[in-house]
C-alpha cells in the first residue's frame, strides 16, 4: 500500500498512456534506418522458434533492421516496439544470463526499446564531479552477439547514472561519511562519484564481464581520488543478484555497509525480483542500510513488477524525488524526506527519471 501510493504514480501512468495513444516517440538512440516509433517493452519474449509469429504483423509480414555490429530488431506490432532479435544459443552452451545476474537458460530475448539520452557526455573531461573530470575510456568495439549478456547494457553509459552521480555531488550528505554497496555499477560512474564526494569505502559491483571496464575507470580516476584527503577508497567485485550471497560470505565479517546504490538497472522483468531478492540479503545482514535506486521509466509493467517485489521482500518506500522536482518529498505524507535532498540544477532529468529511497520495514526510520 505504501509503494501504490506514490505521489508520482498517476503522473507516470499518465505518461504512459499519453505515450501509447500517441503511438510512442521516435528513440535518437535507435539505428537510423529503424522507420517505426518506438516506446518501452517488457515481458517475456516469444521463444525463438515462436519468434516469427509472435512479432508478425497483418498479413503476416515482419519488419526487419540489421545494425552494423550484426544484431538484428524486429518490429512487434503487438507492443509497438523495436526488439532484439535472439541469436541461437552456441552448440553444446546455453545462453549466458543477463546484466545484474542469472545464468538460467530460459531468461527472456532482450527488449532492447531503451530511451534516447537526455544528458549526453562523453566522459573525455566534460564531465566534472567534485570541480574535477570524472574520465571514461572510449567505448570499446562490443562483444558477438551470441557472447552478449543481454546485449551487455552493463558496457553503457545511462542516464540514470549520469543523474545520479550529479544528484550525489548536490547532496552530498547522502554519502559522506557512509560505506556504499553499488548494485549494476557498469562503467562506475555513480561510484566513482560516491568516494569522490566523501564515501568513506566503495564497493561497485557488477557481473564479470563489467568488471575489466569498471576496474579500468577507477584506475584512470585514480589520481582524482587521491587529490581529497576527506575521499574513501574504492573496491570492484562481482555481484550476481541471483546469488548474492557468494559475494556476501566472501566479505569481512565485521564490514558493515550503510547505503545501497543502483542507477538505471530496473529495465527487464525477469530481474526485477532478483535485484530486490539482492538488495534484501544485503540489507538482512546490515541493519539500517537504505537503498537509493535512481529508476528510468521504460516499462509501467517493469516498475510496477518492481515496486512489489521490493514490498514483497520487506522494504518500504521512505521517500521519493521524481524527475523535475525540486525537493524530495515522502510517498505517503509524513516528514521523513529529507529536505536537502535534489537534482543538480544542470542535471535535472524529466519524468520519465525518479529517486526512490527504500528501507527496510523493521528498520524504517530516519537516517539519511
Amino acid at each position: 500500500q505504501v509503494l501504490g501510493s506514490m505521489a508520482t504514480r498517476s503522473l507516470i501512468r499518465a505518461m504512459a498512456l499519453a505515450a501509447a495513444t500517441a503511438g510512442c516517440v521516435t528513440s535518437t538512440a535507435a539505428p537510423a534506418t529503424l522507420e517505426e516509433p518506438t516506446c518501452g517493452t517488457q515481458g517475456a519474449a516469444a521463444a525463438p522458434a515462436a519468434w516469427e509469429a509472435a512479432t508478425a504483423g497483418a498479413g503476416g509480414r515482419r519488419k526487419v533492421h540489421k545494425s552494423k555490429d550484426g544484431s538484428t530488431f524486429v518490429f512487434d506490432a503487438a507492443s509497438n516496439a523495436w526488439r532484439l532479435q535472439p541469436p541461437p544459443p552456441p552448440p553444446e552452451e546455453a545462453p549466458e544470463h543477463a546484466g545484474g545476474g542469472g545464468s538460467s537458460a530460459s531468461r527472456s530475448p532482450v527488449p532492447l526499446a531503451l530511451e534516447w539520452s537526455q544528458f549526453p557526455v562523453a566522459f573525455d573531461g566534460d564531465f566534472k564531479i567534485a570541480g574535477r573530470p570524472l574520465f571514461l575510456e572510449a567505448k570499446s568495439a562490443g562483444r558477438a552477439v551470441n557472447e552478449q549478456l543481454h546485449g551487455d547494457t552493463g558496457r553503457s553509459i545511462w542516464d540514470g547514472a549520469i543523474a545520479m552521480a550529479k544528484l550525489l555531488e548536490a547532496s552530498p550528505e547522502l554519502v559522506r561519511g557512509r560505506r556504499v554497496l553499488e548494485l549494476g555499477t557498469g562503467r562506475g560512474v555513480v561510484g566513482i562519484a560516491a568516494a569522490r564526494l566523501g564515501a568513506s569505502h566503495t564497493v561497485l559491483t557488477d557481473l564479470g564481464y563489467c568488471l575489466e571496464f569498471c576496474r579500468a575507470a577507477v584506475a584512470l580516476n585514480a589520481a582524482g581520488l587521491a587529490d581529497g584527503p576527506a575521499e574513501g577508497s574504492l573496491e570492484v567485485s562481482e555481484l550476481d543478484w541471483f546469488a548474492p550471497d557468494r559475494f556476501l560470505e566472501s566479505r569481512p565479517p565485521d564490514e558493515r555497509f550503510d547505503i545501497i546504490l543502483a542507477a538505471d538497472v530496473v529495465w527487464l522483468l525477469d530481474l526485477t525480483d532478483a535485484l530486490a531478492a539482492a538488495a534484501a540479503a544485503v540489507a538482512a545482514r546490515h541493519p539500517g542500510v537504505e537503498a537509493l535506486v535512481v529508476h528510468q521509466l521504460r516499462s509501467l509493467s517493469v516498475q510496477d513488477a518492481f515496486l512489489s517485489a521490493m514490498a514483497a521482500h520487506g522494504f518500504t518506500l521512505a521517500w521519493t524525488l521524481p524527475g523535475g522536482a525540486a525537493v524530495a518529498g515522502p510517498p505517503d505524507g509524513d516528514s521523513k524526506a529529507p529536505s536537502a535532498v535534489d537534482w543538480h540544477p544542470d542535471f535535472r532529468p524529466d519524468g520519465r527519471i525518479s529517486l526512490w529511497c527504500f528501507r527496510l520495514a523493521a528498520s524504517d526510520g530516519s537516517a539519511g
